[in-house]
């Protein structure tokens, strides 16, 4: 069991084919034991064996077993040690938001340890077109499930929110360049957030990690400097998810 496990992982991205004497070589088995093994391996559809040059390679019963790992993987389980690292960084609320329907849901977050904060409790549910989880969200779908995950009516609530579908869909194209999403007092006055995406196994944005506080405390020179940790938090969940980056 230890020596076909140790053979499937011999095969690499730089690597992905293999012949019978370099397995035994990087193992240090003889040509007859790996070829052995491989037979087995072989038989359980876990290698194939490529016809025009005799090596091996990974087999496709692999991709469905690591699909049934990164189907069962929990977002808020993965997520939840990036968030707590992120808030203590930033010192801000920080959540991660999923889409459903027409509006974001926080499924999970850390509160900032400051007097004055942001609370963006579990379960919450905002508007997708005037939060910055929102934007990120809406800006990787495609232009028909853009146009499913907006309200009929795009409400004014404060002097800030877009309410004009064009100028909406153009700065969805602006998020979606940047990689990230900005938004100021656009949903409650004096309250302000960064978002930034998170892709899953199929590298499909699933959700968004967002940092939130007050606008005093996120304005400009404030975003240019979570930038870089928000980005690396979502990084490190989508690998996690099995993203690759």
């Amino acid at each position: 069991m230890q020596r076909a496990a140790a053979i499937l992982r011999c095969f690499t991205k730089t690597e992905p084919e293999l012949s019978v004497t370099a397995i035994g070589e990087l193992l240090g088995l003889h040509k007859s034991t790996v070829s052995r093994l491989l037979a087995t391996l072989k038989q359980e559809g876990l290698v194939e064996q490529v016809s025009e040059t005799g090596k091996y390679r990974l087999g496709l019963t692999l991709v469905t077993l690591a699909g049934i790992v990164l189907e069962n993987i929990d977002l808020r389980q993965v997520a939840h040690p990036y968030l707590q690292a992120l808030a203590e960084k930033t010192q801000e609320t920080v959540n991660i938001v999923i889409l459903d329907g027409d509006e974001c849901v926080n499924i999970d977050g850390v509160t900032s340890p400051r007097p004055i904060k942001y609370i963006g409790r579990m379960g919450r549910r905002t508007p997708t077109y005037c939060t910055a989880a929102g934007k990120v969200l809406l800006a990787y779908l495609a232009p028909d499930q853009q146009r499913d995950a907006l309200p009929n009516n795009l409400i004014q609530f404060t002097e800030n929110t877009i309410v004009t579908r064009q100028h909406l869909l153009q700065s969805l194209v602006q998020v979606r360049e940047q990689g990230y999403a900005v938004v100021h007092e656009e949903l409650q006055p004096g309250v302000s957030s960064v978002a930034a995406p998170v892709c899953d196994h199929s590298q499909s944005v699933c959700a968004a990690v967002t940092i939130s506080g007050p606008t005093y405390r996120i304005g400009a020179d404030e975003v240019l400097s979570f930038l870089q940790p928000l980005q690396e938090t979502a990084h490190g969940i989508s690998a996690q998810l099995g993203c690759v980056l």
